[in-house]
């Protein structure tokens, strides 16, 4: 999700009453479609769903998203250090993003926040605040996290239902097991983060274990309701191996990956997206996918390339830089991207 380009505050108070905020909600009620909600608009003109169309809506603060920090465990190449501890501390060696290299480590939007945890009481009390939805970082892994929960079970808060994206790389923090905790409350929805199969995703988001996944997976299995999978140049190969989870009863939910751009498998050349749509001909879904993102022509931005050249060859010189660092390579997993080098 692109939405960290365009901050509306520093805190929530910053935030609720601010003039940014102000101003996307006069924009939204005349029907014009406010930057900050690109990602949405750009979905939803290519018949992609949504969570503004998704969510429902009510009087009052009725849902709320908390992304408690940026700690976590992975290194994902389409992601970037400002939403990983982990990378972070790498990218003060490669400097690949060079705005970043001043940045603190660890980024805290709870424990600094003494705002929050009143906000989300007086909101569950008196029956507008339903659902909370947490994010990261990776929650799972964050002191945050464990703050949160304890606070909603001492204080009897426990009919809120929790919505979590989370990669499902650790249940037993510190040696709390999650689950007991999680059995208190009525209802705890995961959406499981897998962007892809196969060596490609253990190379795409340094840190994954597939093993680790899949025995974590069935740990959690009766809260698990959803699969939230980006589709990017890595994931696409295997995204009918994401299929098989539909089978099985859950929700698949396709993330089009539209930056970093190099990242965009609209970047890819004609060949590689026909293979691709013979791919995924005995799956309604991924053809669906396939029009109504993959095979579109990418809308460059201009202020970083000149052409779809340029992206092609930032594609190659990105994932080799990352190589370096990682002792991994990148056509070694994906062969046919020999082809884009020059």
């Amino acid at each position: 999700m692109p939405s960290n380009r365009f901050p509306m505050g520093s805190t929530l108070q910053e935030y609720a009453n601010g003039q940014a905020l102000s101003d996307l909600k006069k924009a939204l009620s005349s029907g014009i479609k406010h930057q900050n909600c690109e990602w949405c608009w750009k979905n939803e003109e290519n018949g992609l769903k949504t969570h503004r169309i998704k969510t429902p809506r009510g009087d009052g603060l009725n849902s709320i998203h908390i992304r408690l920090n940026n700690v976590c465990n992975f290194k994902c190449r389409m992601c970037n250090p400002s939403f990983s501890t982990t990378w972070m501390a790498e990218n003060k060696k490669h400097g690949y993003f060079r705005f970043m290299l001043d940045e603190a480590t660890v980024k805290d939007s709870l424990l600094n926040e003494d705002y929050l945890l009143p906000l989300l009481e007086k909101n569950i009390r008196n029956g507008n605040l339903k659902h909370i939805s947490i994010s990261g970082g990776e929650p799972l892994i964050s002191d945050a996290h464990y703050t949160l929960l304890n606070f909603l079970i001492e204080n009897k808060l426990t009919n809120v239902t929790l919505g979590y994206s989370t990669n499902l790389s650790n249940l037993d923090y510190k040696g709390i097991d999650l689950l007991s905790l999680w059995d208190k409350f009525d209802h705890v929805n995961l959406e499981a983060s897998v962007d892809g199969w196969g060596e490609g995703v253990e190379y795409s988001r340094t840190g994954f274990k597939r093993k680790t996944f899949l025995e974590n997976f069935k740990r959690a299995y009766r809260h698990v309701q959803a699969i939230n999978c980006v589709v990017n140049i890595y994931s696409v190969w295997t995204l009918p191996f994401i299929e098989r989870f539909r089978k099985q009863g859950f929700h698949i939910i396709y993330s089009p990956c539209y930056r970093p751009q190099w990242c965009n498998p609209q970047i890819l050349f004609q060949e590689d997206k026909n293979e691709l749509l013979n791919t995924y001909s005995s799956y309604p879904k991924l053809l669906e996918l396939y029009e109504n993102f993959i095979d579109k022509e990418i809308e460059i931005d201009y202020n970083q390339f000149k052409d779809r050249t340029e992206i092609v060859q930032e594609m190659i010189s990105y994932n080799k830089l990352l190589d370096s660092y990682r002792s991994t390579n990148f056509f070694e997993i994906f062969p046919q991207y020999r082809k884009y080098e020059t």
